[in-house]
This record gives C-alpha cells, structure tokens and sequence, in this order.
C-alpha cells in the first residue's frame, strides 16, 4: 500500500511539473467523456431501463387503423362509439383506462393560462403508479358515467398557480363554465406516460365524462380522433399479434355493421394493433440514439488517438527519468506501473470535469429536446453513468499506459543515460504512427461526411419555401368559458363586434375569420361525383380574405366573395395538387364535390402549401367558413406586436362568454415546428467543427513528432541543396498513403453501415451526395496538408545547421 501511495505522490509530483499537458488532457477527455456518458445514460434510459410503471411488460396500447377499399391505410384514430364499444366488450385486459387529451383556459385563474388536460378513468391511476402527494387519485364515484366533477392536478401547476399552498384542496377550477374541486395533487416524481405525443404533458387530469368530445363526435361511426387513447394490463398470455386478431374481430365487425349504409365507406375496414406501451412511448427514438451514440463514439476515438499522440510524447520527453529508474533496478513492470500511475489520476481527473459536464448536458436536453427524445427527464447522474464512468477511465488509463510502455526499449535505456540523453530508448514506430494518422482520417471523414449531409438536409428543409408568408401574422383562438357553446346565429353579432374592435387597434391592419395555415380543419371524406372516387382530403374552412392575406397564389379561377360567405355557398376551392388527381389532364373548375350533404362546386384552384419538415406537399381543400368562427388569422402592422393581455382586454369589452385560448404569431408557430430541423442543424455543424478541430489537433501531433524525429534528415537535405518545395513534397508524399487509406477506409465504414441499415437509410441516400463527400476529402486533405507544412516550417524558414546541431 506504502509503495502505490508513493508512486501516486510520484506521479502527481511529475505532471505538476507540465501543467500544459495536464490541461490538454483533462480538458480535451473531460469534455469527450462528459458528452460520451450523457449520450450512454440517454441511451440506458431509452432501450435498458424499464418504464417506471407496475407491471409494464403487460401494458399495451391499443389502436385501430383505418384502410379503405383500395386496402391503403386512411389513418390511426377512433371513433368516440368504436372506443367505448372496446372498453365495454373486451376481455383480455383486467384493468383498462381511457385517455383523452385536451386543452382549455383556466377561467379562475387572473392570467386565465392555456393548460393541458388529460380527461381519464380510476385505472389509469393503479396502471401508471401514480404517487399522489396530497390527497387522493380518482375513485369508483368519478369512473364512467358518474359525471363528478374533480380534478387532480400536476405538481408544477400546484406550484404555479397555487403557490404550493397546504389547502390545496379546499381550491376549485374551473373550465368551460363547469366547476371542478380539486382532489390531489400528483408528485414532482411522476414521469406522466407520452402516448399522445413525445413531450406533452398534463397539468391537470379531469374525469373522463366531461372530455371534449361533442355530442355530435359521441354517437357518430363515421367521425375520428387521434386524441383518445386506449392502454390496458394483459392478464393472459397472448402475443401482440393474438390480442390485435382477437380485437379486430369484435371492433370491425361492429364497425362496418353500423357503416354499411354509408357509400363512402364500402370495403373499408379497421385492424387494431397492440404495441406494447414501451414501443409507443420510445417510437423510433432509438435509431435517433445510435446515431447520437456512432457520432459521440467517434469524436472520442479522435480524442483517444489525440490524447494517445501526447502521452507517446510525454514518454519519449521521459526517457532520461526511465533510465535513471531502470539503471536502479526497475523492471518493466515497474515502469508500467509508473506510468499508469499518471495515465489513472489524469484519466480519473477527467471523469470528475465529465461528471460536471453531463450534468450540464442533462439539463440542456431537459430544456431543448424534451419535444424530439422521449423520458429525457429521466436522466441524471445514476448508477449506470458512475459504472460507465470509472469502467472507462480504467480502460483508458491502462491502455494509455500499455501504449507508453509499448514504446520503451528497456535495453537501450542504459545507453540513452550514458549518453546523456542521446540516445533512442523511446521511439515511436513508423508503423504506429501510420496507424494513427489513417485511424484519424478514416473516422473525420465519416464523421464530417455525415453531419454536412445531416447540416445540408436540415437547411434545405428550414429554407424550403411554405407557399405562404408568416411575417407579421398572428393566430387567434378563443374559448367558451360558458357550460355550452353559443348558437350560431347569436355568435355573428358578437364574431362582428370583436372583429371590428381588434381592426381599431392601431397595430392590426386586418383580420380573417380563418384558422392559421399551419392548422387544418381535420380530414373529411370528399367523393368526385363524376367518378365516384372517394378521397380523404384536409378540409380548411376560410374566409373571403384568407387568401389574399397570407399571400397564396390563385391558379385559376376565383377567390371566395364575400357573398359566398355570408351565404354559405356550396362552392370550394381546392389546391393544385388536390386538382391535378381530380383532372389529371385538364382543369378542376366546375367539377363537383360531395361531402355527405350534397355536392359543392369547384370554383378556384390555388397553389399548394407545405408544413415546415415535410417533403411534399399535400392535397388541400377549403370551404367557405361561417361568420361566427371563433378562431381568426390576425395580419399586424410591419413590425407591431399584439399582446395577449391586449387580446383579453378587447376580447372582455365585447363578451364574458369566451377567453383567449390561444394567441400564438406564425413566425412562432413555424420555428417551433422547424424545432428539429434547427437542433439538427446546430448540432451537425458544432460536430463538424470539433470534429476538424480534433483531427487538426491529432494529426498536427501525428506529423510534427514525425519530423522531429527526422530532423537531422531535413538538415542533411537542405545542406546538400534539397528546395523548401522538394521537402514538403517529400513530407506530404510520405503521408499520401496513410491519408488516403484513411479516406478509403470511411468509405468501407460507410458502405457497412449503408448495407446494414439500407431500409432505415434509402431515403437519404442519393446522388446528390456525392458533391458533399468530394467537399469532405477536400477538407480533410487541406487539414492534412495543413498539418504536413505547419510543423515542417520550423527546420525549413532557419539554416540547416541548425537542424544538423539539433539532432547530434
């Protein structure tokens, strides 16, 4: 113990003495590590760790796909009767719960807040471990058709709204005009299963019973919503194929029974599908997950192979040190062991500055990608990430002090003593030094290929032109606070009135009774009458103005009048795409449209409009919308802002019977929706450019030992007459083989990852790649020939005696 005790003050007292290299060390592994163990426990989180759920191998989600006569699948959805057709009659699951997800306005509270609420049944509750820190979750008096009105909300809304006060029970909410009493408050712990979509979650949970499904959506076979959620505990041993075959038979054959009158749906029919509530909730976020793993991997075998060049450095700067220990009697294992002594308290140092860092990166994923990756707020500092951390140090410790050892030659360490520390007991091989340089350029080039490709494919999409403008728009939402929505015709004065009072606002130029263009109506079943096919198309319901305000193209044809709203003609307008399937070779004027309730005519075609992210554009219908909508596209002056406080105050001197519900600008609205392709962006381009910083760094350190060991050579040569060009020919030559057996090898790599995940990968491989892999090797060639020169101009800018005296 005395003994590794002084050799651990050894080793400290030496590095003490290099405090650039010490730095180096710990900075360059630190920050690799720090980034390696955040994406190791994300990767834990996501595919090893169970869900924090009872039971959660037996918990599956149950959904039913659509497809239509043509056995192409129309959508996942339920209709309202089909859903609680299966909660009453199946019989594999014990215990079940329904979910419904929604928002509403808060009305009790001043700044009446936007909330998110999931409408559910007791169950759901036991199925989920629900810990509730104050009171109590819902019981058999607020299960199916009790219409109890309670609620039970978040920890952060009980923080939020209510201070964190101890009476939070004797508190009420209210929503829409009904009035709940607030029974428990669920724990900050809770990790609320994402089955809607990833990063929503709920602030408050009210009964099922008074979920926002109208009557209308309550009795109809032929309406759906991708809001409500099924999930259920399995009591029996069955496969995920078993359950949806049994399923299918009792929700199809009920379906198409209650159908069969509809033409539209004639040879339609529903398959449900049973995933397990894992898969549903991790979606395809591990392939995301092995590629952050492959991209992270690499950078730290870059840093590895850097880090490697400087310790091989500080071997060989140590040589006269080890011979003084081996002319006392110190074998090579006792070097060794000297050795790791510094490989181990660097390696160890540096896991404490990665520990830091990972937090850090916790909590930037906490704050970023809560939307994009699933459970991120699972991850902290766990046991797995302390056991990842130390197993690697130790490996790179021992490695790092193998490959020092590996580089003396015990036998010629006396000699380098009694030559007064001229002599070659440490060396490098040519070999090894071949094997880094190709090890480098073989995993920069992979790395940079992909994150320019992935950079490239997230600006293309962030720059891809919508076919509409969002400058200086605005959406607007309301929400009825009263127990019913107003009739229609009792709406219009009031839709007037607000209407005219936002237009006196100095700041709005104008507004549309229209939703915004990110926001469609839902799907409709549309059928050509001429030829009796049948589509499902989003149907978007606007007004006269809509149009001209978001700037989107008429093709042919007219623009809805004002009389065609006021009216409620039985005209639409459809965009080119929709056309183009409708008449392939000729115009979609005057063709007719039926909805179910009669036919409607064609009266314009306009240019199609995209989502930020999507690749294509989708076919798009528009109806004339009614002058009582409550929802409404605002355009403001260049540069003017519209509050929600400003909302609220017009919205208060007009009527008490709604509240905003949402006021959101579309410049907003499209950068959230192009969050992804930021993120990806950002990250790509600071990988590519610690990449090239990292393989700058390493292959300078490759190169400059190189030609300090042939120093003496380069004196000889420019003694004899050797040109500053003929030396750096001779040095770049020297290199070409390794670096282009490095870009030869990223290629393999390449081609193996793209013949292993050819299916995952198809759509991103192109032609139109291969300009960026010839950008890739010129980029890497120029770090490469950067590297060659810049150490070489030391010998070649002085005289060659200098070099010759240097190298005796």
């Amino acid at each position: 113990m005395s003994q590794f005790i002084y050799q651990q003050k050894q080793a400290w007292a030496s590095l003490r003495k290099k405090p650039g290299f010490v730095g180096a060390i710990l900075t360059t592994m630190g920050t690799t590590l720090g980034a390696l163990l955040c994406i190791l426990t994300l990767a834990y989180v996501l595919i090893v760790k169970p869900l924090p759920y009872p039971d959660q191998a037996a918990l599956y989600k149950i959904e039913t796909q659509f497809s239509n006569d043509k056995g192409q699948p129309m959508g996942v959805a339920f209709t309202y009767p089909g859903l609680m057709h299966l909660y009453k009659n199946q019989t594999m699951f014990g215990q079940t719960a329904l979910i419904s997800y929604g928002q509403d306005v808060l009305t009790t509270s001043l700044s009446q807040p936007t909330l998110s609420i999931a409408y559910t049944l007791p169950d759901f509750f036991d199925l989920t471990g629900t810990v509730i820190t104050i009171g109590r979750s819902f019981e058999a008096s607020e299960a199916l058709d009790t219409n109890n009105p309670v609620a039970i909300i978040s920890h952060s809304l009980w923080q939020q709204e209510f201070d964190g006060t101890k009476d939070i029970l004797d508190k009420k909410v209210s929503f829409s005009g009904t009035s709940f009493r607030i029974v428990g408050v669920i724990a900050q712990s809770f990790v609320e299963p994402q089955l809607l979509r990833v990063g929503r979650k709920s602030d408050i949970y009210l009964p099922w019973d008074f979920n926002q499904a109208g009557e209308r959506m309550r009795g109809s076979w032929t309406n759906i919503s991708d809001s409500h959620v099924f999930i259920g505990k399995l009591t029996t041993a069955m496969t995920s194929s078993q359950i949806s075959q049994t399923l299918t038979t009792l929700v199809n054959d009920t379906w198409i029974e209650e159908v069969i009158a509809v033409d539209f749906f004639k040879g339609w029919n529903i398959k449900v599908n049973a995933p397990t509530l894992k898969s549903v909730i991790l979606g395809d976020s591990e392939n995301t997950v092995y590629l952050l793993l492959a991209g992270i991997i690499g950078l730290a075998l870059i840093a590895c192979a850097n880090i490697a060049n400087l310790f091989m450095s500080r071997t060989a700067e140590q040589q006269r040190q080890l011979a003084i220990h081996a002319a006392l009697g110190a074998t090579k294992r006792d070097l060794f062991k000297t050795l790791f002594s510094q490989t181990s308290q660097l390696m160890f140092g540096s896991v404490i500055i990665a520990l830091v860092i990972a937090m850090v990166g916790f909590y930037v994923m906490q704050q970023f990608l809560s939307q994009q990756l699933p459970r991120v707020d699972e991850l902290s500092i766990n046991g797995f990430t302390l056991s990842c951390a130390l197993v690697i140090a130790l490996v790179l410790a021992l490695a790092f002090a193998r490959l020092s050892a590996s580089m003396i030659n015990y036998k010629a360490l006396n000699s380098t003593l009694q030559s007064s520390g001229k002599g070659t007991g440490v060396q490098v091989s040519k070999n090894i030094r071949k094997i880094l340089i190709i090890c480098q350029v073989a995993i920069v080039t992979t790395l940079v290929f992909v994150n320019i490709s992935l950079l490239k494919d997230a600006i293309s999409s962030i720059d891809q032109p919508l076919g509409f403008k969002t400058q200086n728009l605005t959406s607007l939402s309301l929400s009825v606070s009263a127990t019913s929505m107003p009739e229609q015709d009792a709406l219009i004065p009031i839709i007037s009135e607000l209407r005219t009072k936002l237009i006196e606002l100095p700041q709005i130029k104008a507004v549309s009774l229209s939703r915004s263009p990110f926001n469609s109506s839902g799907q409709r079943a549309q059928t050509n009458v001429a030829t009796n096919e049948r589509y499902v198309v989003p149907l978007k319901y606007v007004d006269d103005s809509y149009f001209q305000m978001i700037e989107q193209p008429l093709i042919e044809g007219n623009y809805f009048s004002a009389a065609d709203i006021k009216d409620q003609t039985d005209v639409m307008i459809v965009n080119d795409v929709f056309a183009k399937t409708l008449a392939p070779s000729g115009s979609a004027l005057g063709k007719k449209i039926d909805f179910g309730s009669g036919p409607v005519t064609i009266i314009g075609v306009v240019k199609g409009t995209n989502h930020p992210g999507r690749s294509d554009v989708p076919m798009q219908s528009y109806r004339p919308n009614h002058l009582s909508s409550t929802a409404m596209t605002i355009e403001l002056q260049p540069g003017a802002t519209l509050s929600r406080e400003q909302a609220v105050a017009v919205l208060k001197s007009v009527t008490s019977q709604f509240t905003v519900f949402d006021l959101t600008a579309l410049e907003t609205t499209k950068a959230r929706l192009l969050f992804s392709q930021y993120t990806t962006a950002i990250t790509s381009a600071i990988l590519a450019l610690l990449t090239f910083f990292l393989a700058g760094v390493g292959l300078y350190g490759i190169l400059s030992y190189s030609i300090q060991l042939r120093s003496f050579e380069i004196g000889t040569r420019m003694a004899i007459g050797a040109k500053r060009r003929d030396l750096i020919l001779l040095i770049i030559k020297d290199n070409a083989s390794a670096i282009a057996t490095g870009v030869i090898a990223s290629i393999i790599i390449m081609l193996a990852i793209y013949i292993g995940y050819s299916e995952q990968l198809a759509d991103y491989i192109s032609l139109q790649l291969l300009p960026m892999f010839v950008v890739t090797v010129v980029l890497i060639s120029m770090i490469s020939l950067f590297a060659c020169y810049w150490p070489l101009r030391e010998f070649i800018n002085r005289p060659a005696i200098h070099s010759l005296r240097g190298s005796e």
